[in-house]
């Protein structure tokens, strides 16, 4: 049911991702070298690192393919290493909720390492605030679209620096100091080793020509450590191409003084939606997706996926005018996982589920070959009280149809694995018990406005 949904949206996020990446390495290559320490050269000291030390069982881990070779290549000289992590292994991060947690820990994974690596470099590079060409030349035979072609780095302070890279200009006519660059990093590291900092991305001015409508058109991460705590928010916004979401937030937190075999990082996510993904007649409801995980520093955790006023029309046999009807529900998915990737418990439950009208499908007289079944069929197949589909059991609109829905998905509706193994009753269990969704998309709780402004101030 939700794999095309969720291969447009691994698409969407991942491999943009892992686009720009290689661009921001690459488009150093030609700058300024400066490595005197007054003046943009190498700090002395701890390195600044975004880096959480995120377990392979919330990334994937880092992916063997040409592209990690190439991004290791271009960050030799950086301490960050590679930045591409493998996220989820099949093309519905969907399927279950620990699927969509590697989905979306994967894409933070990847922007903390892009901006350790921009951190890195920064040091070998003259913090002069001059906009200075790349090798990238609009004019050459050899031009990149997805390669800036000028950049600048700032100290705004004592402790704060800002990189822009900037695409698609001309060396005729670059951009100009005050310019919104279509990249844009700031961090700022106070006295006491509190760091913060915020990386925003143009994704209508990064190789526009290229870009497909459904891709976000502006992505913010905004990051702190304080010595407790380290924490990456990632927005991403979406205009009218993209029909069915309006934003996504991914948050990741890790606990600096945890118990490593109890709860050390926390995740949570959420899909503010504009349409449903399978429409259907009677529903105009709008879904809510969320997500919410938990690990110890080993890789040992355990994810929800909630659902929340999703439409699902059932239509069994389109040749007969055989339909099910439509029907509005709630889906919660629980999904306890070990640190090799493997499950303990997987528990997938419709909450809640109404009719919404549509039904054609005869009472009686229906086959399972050709699959044309009928009421009664299905009342036997799925082991459903013999009187459903009359009286108040999920027969008019509005009733109850929550039996129905649970009956269908406890075997593994659509691909997706059946419910299996017991609850371990372990750490895991109390930590996701209540979980704290996420409760807005937007960095200000309302909208976008000011979300993406090319501006970061330190709030120490």
């Amino acid at each position: 049911m939700l794999g095309n949904i969720g291969t447009i949206f691994r698409e969407k996020l991942l491999v943009p991702a892992l686009v720009v990446s290689l661009t921001i390495l690459a488009g150093c290559g030609g700058g300024v070298e400066d490595t005197s320490n007054d003046n943009g050269g190498q700090q002395s000291g701890d390195k600044l690192s975004l880096d959480m030390n995120l377990p392979d069982s919330l990334t994937g881990g880092t992916q063997s393919t040409a592209v990690r070779g190439q991004l290791a290549l271009a960050a030799a000289s950086a301490s960050s290493g590679p930045c591409a992590f493998q996220g989820v292994d099949d093309d519905n991060p969907f399927r279950n909720g620990y699927q969509m947690t590697k989905f979306m820990v994967s894409a933070v994974a990847t922007w903390t390492c892009v901006a350790d690596v921009l951190i890195d470099v920064a040091d070998w590079i003259a913090h002069d605030g001059i906009i200075h060409e790349t090798d990238n030349d609009k004019a050459s035979d050899n031009y990149d679209p997805e390669n800036p072609t000028h950049y600048s780095v700032t100290d705004d302070s004592d402790t704060q620096t800002t990189i822009r890279l900037y695409y698609g200009y001309d060396r005729s006519a670059p951009p100009q100091v005050g310019d919104d660059p279509q990249f844009f990093i700031s961090w700022n590291e106070a006295a006491d080793g509190n760091i913060e900092g915020r990386l925003i991305i143009d994704g209508m001015g990064v190789n526009p020509d290229r870009r497909d409508p459904e891709d976000p058109t502006m992505m913010r991460m905004d990051f702190n450590d304080d010595g407790s705590e380290k924490t990456a928010d990632m927005f991403l916004r979406f205009d009218d191409g993209n029909q069915w979401a309006e934003g996504f937030r991914i948050q990741v937190d890790k606990d600096l003084n945890a118990n490593p075999l109890r709860k050390v990082f926390l995740a949570r996510g959420m899909i503010e939606m504009k349409a449903q993904f399978l429409p259907a007649d009677g529903i105009t409801e709008i879904p809510t997706v969320q997500m919410y995980t938990v690990s110890d520093s080993f890789g040992n955790g355990a994810a929800i996926a909630e659902f929340r006023d999703l439409s699902l029309p059932l239509e069994l046999n389109a040749n007969t005018n055989n339909h099910l009807g439509n029907y509005l529900f709630t889906k919660t998915d629980v999904y306890f996982f070990e640190d090799d990737e493997d499950w303990d418990y997987v528990n997938k439950t419709i909450t809640a589920a109404e009719y919404r009208g549509g039904r054609t499908t005869p009472a009686t007289g229906g086959t399972w070959i050709p699959f044309d079944p009928s009421l009664d069929l299905i009342i036997t197949e799925l082991a459903l009280d013999p009187a459903y589909f009359t009286g108040s059991l999920c027969a008019d609109v509005g009733d109850d149809c929550t039996d129905l829905l649970n009956a269908v998905f406890v075997d593994g509706f659509a691909g997706q694995e059946p419910n299996q193994g017991t609850d371990p009753q372990d750490w895991r269990s109390e930590a996701i018990a209540d979980p704290a969704y996420l409760t807005t998309v937007y960095p200000n709780g309302v909208d976008w406005t000011g979300a993406f402004d090319f501006v970061f101030t330190p709030s120490f």
